[in-house]
């Protein structure tokens, strides 16, 4: 079953979004984006400073998106935090090409997020749930899995 791409017109040219194929907008506006976990913005809502008292000013939005993140944070502690990112920034990793064993995932920011956020166990669900991981190394994404299910399950 092929889900249709969303395309939208811009400047005259047709530009196709398809976060199944790893294309989430125009180059340009994506090129370099960060993406972050669902934990590290719980983090920054619940950073000292932020009482309840100021919850009254926050906009519809960001109250919402409060919200969420209080109830969809995997991770709560900042040391747990740190350790998934860089759980997830040590199997993106590229070492040198010149060892074809050992390139790493080569994972984006995107998928990184989506695999500390889904919290995935096995590899037909991280594939399902995102399609771009359909290239990669079997044996590196289980361990990877393997890895962020043991940092769950002491937390």
């Amino acid at each position: 079953m092929s889900v249709p791409a969303f395309q939208r017109l811009r400047r005259g040219a047709t530009e196709v979004e398809d976060a199944s194929t790893g294309k989430l907008g125009p180059v340009v506006e994506f090129q370099d984006a960060g993406c972050l976990l669902v934990s590290e913005v719980h983090l920054f809502f619940s950073r000292p400073g932020e009482s309840s008292d100021r919850d009254d000013g926050l906009s519809a939005v960001t109250q919402k998106t409060k919200e969420y993140v209080d109830e969809f944070s995997r991770y709560k502690d900042q040391s747990t935090i740190r350790e998934v990112r860089a759980l997830l920034i040590k199997h993106a990793a590229q070492p040198d090409m010149e060892d074809e064993d050992e390139k790493g995932l080569q994972l984006t920011q995107f998928e990184m997020a989506q695999l500390a956020n889904l919290s995935v166990t096995d590899i037909d669900e991280a594939r399902t749930l995102i399609p771009t991981l359909a290239s990669k190394d079997d044996a590196q994404l289980e361990s990877l899995l393997h890895e962020l299910t043991a940092i769950r399950s002491f937390t």
